[in-house]
């Protein structure tokens, strides 16, 4: 069944039959990890080979239909959701090949990031991804599709490590294509998928550089908000990785310091730090949602918790990864880093008029503050310019709907007043001219993706939505 322009579409719909879950099953429907948007895809397919990945392309093709890849859906947005064919890519996974010589390894879509984390490091010598972001719950493909990012002036976002991809095209026969920057693998349909939203072709292999496995020693020092916006351009030098969270009711800010060590292992998590920093936690904003005159408290208790200095040694990915605790609203931004502090200080003085009013908004958890180094890559934030991501949650305890709406419209109108570009994996309501604005080679991304798949067979409702313009509802998959 290799050449699938000459299969019967009733042969490819037999075949698919087995990785089809049927409409009427519950398994059919789909939320996102925080459960914010879910969905009801017309189908959904769990394929576990390239074969199955092409055949469900041909057969969409041939029906008018539209397909939509997913990883684990952790984005907190509704870019995951489809009521279309919806396609399960977690049996695409596995090891291709690692390469010590190159330093580059190969994995399948599917791949969760920690079982690549396993892989490199059960390798003979170790290796180890040059850098990640503060989750390993993703896919591989994912994370590159939404040009996902780390932290660390010198580090681009983490798509800008990869070598190669291997697709499947929405064109007759489903042919399946290697691109990379090589001038004869089509160089610039392999820059638009290294942010493609699942719109430049359905992804099966991710070629990516690798580095020697390497241990990093963080420190984390509380200090005064007005002494790090005073010293931010030197703080984001003053390490390989930093990252500052800022406490707004605990009126502090922690600025954490990562550098590669050849230390032994110190690693610091304890069990009554989990109870306190997870199970008390939540309580506290249970409590909160009910009585929200309590949530500066919560704010200060995770200050409390937080403010003693530290310092950890451990595995890299280790080290960078942390928990996200709780299902939650979220929402970032990067902006140019020469105006971060500006920025901030302008947050600073809204969050201050928000907490002296008895109505004010409140803010019960910290404010992530990373950085990452200027890539070419056409729809990637930080495209052209050395950037600040700015990132806020809102955490639901045990799964409840909380406030926060009003809260993110404020956060997201200052970040666009400082030229913020959002984070493609969370929520925004920019259209296909804000995004032109914004991004130089928009229009040739949109070329990109008309030329390869020209029935519009991957675009998802989110491509639709705000790359090409199509009237859809920024609610249209919000389950709360």
């Amino acid at each position: 069944m290799d050449d699938l322009l000459n299969v019967d579409s009733s042969i490819l719909a037999s075949a698919l039959e087995p990785i089809s879950i049927p409409t009427i099953s519950p398994k059919a429907s789909f939320s996102n990890w925080a459960q914010t948007f879910h969905c009801t895809p017309q189908r959904v397919f769990a394929p576990t080979t390239a074969l199955q990945c092409r055949q469900i392309v041909e057969l969409a093709r041939r029906e008018g239909a539209r397909v939509h890849p997913v990883g684990v859906g952790h984005s907190p947005s509704d870019l995951a959701c489809t009521n279309g064919w919806l396609v399960r890519m977690e049996g695409i996974k596995g090891v291709i090949d690692i390469n010590h010589d190159k330093y580059t390894a190969t994995f399948q879509a599917g791949t969760v990031l920690h079982d690549i984390h396993r892989s490199l490091a059960a390798a003979s010598p170790p290796l180890a991804l040059r850098n990640i972001g503060s989750i390993s719950d993703q896919t591989i493909a994912g994370l590159i599709s939404t040009a996902s990012h780390g932290s660390g002036v010198n580090f681009p976002v983490l798509s800008q490590h990869v070598k190669s991809l291997v697709l499947v095209l929405p064109q007759p026969g489903a042919p399946i294509v290697r691109v990379s920057a090589d001038p004869n693998e089509d160089p610039e349909l392999f820059v638009a998928s290294l942010c493609g939203l699942g719109a430049t072709g359905l992804i099966l292999e991710v070629e990516v550089e690798v580095e020697d496995a390497f241990r990093l020693k963080e420190t984390k020092e509380a200090r005064g908000v007005e002494e790090v916006l005073e010293s931010l351009d030197e703080i984001k030098q003053s390490a390989e990785h930093v990252r500052v969270w800022w406490y707004p009711d605990g009126k502090g800010m922690i600025v954490g310091k990562a550098n590669r060590t050849s230390e032994p292992a110190q690693p610091t998590s304890s069990l009554i730090a989990h109870i306190l920093g997870f199970h008390v936690t939540q309580f506290f904003l249970f409590v909160s949602r009910i009585f929200p005159s309590f949530t500066p408290f919560v704010g200060r208790w995770a200050w409390w918790l937080s403010k003693e200095d530290s310092v950890a040694i451990d595995d890299g990915y280790k080290l960078l990864n942390f928990d996200c605790l709780f299902p939650q609203y979220a929402l970032e931004w990067a902006i140019d880093a020469k105006d971060a502090k500006a920025c901030l200080e302008e947050m600073k003085v809204w969050l201050d008029a928000e907490a002296a009013s008895s109505g004010g908004l409140r803010v019960h958890f910290p404010i992530e503050i990373r950085w990452s180094k200027e890539d070419d890559i056409w729809l990637s934030p930080s495209y052209g310019r050395e950037t600040c991501w700015i990132g806020v949650v809102t955490y639901r305890p045990y799964g409840l709907a909380v406030p926060y709406r009003d809260f993110h419209t404020k956060f997201a109108s200052l970040l666009a007043s400082h030229g913020g570009r959002p984070h493609w994996a969370k929520q925004h309501t920019l259209r296909p001219k804000d995004i032109e604005a914004l991004y130089p080679k928009f229009n040739d991304f949109v070329d990109v993706i008309k030329r390869v798949d020209p029935q519009g067979v991957l675009r998802s409702e989110y491509v639709r939505r705000h790359i090409e313009g199509e009237d859809l509802g920024d609610r249209m998959f919000k389950a709360r």
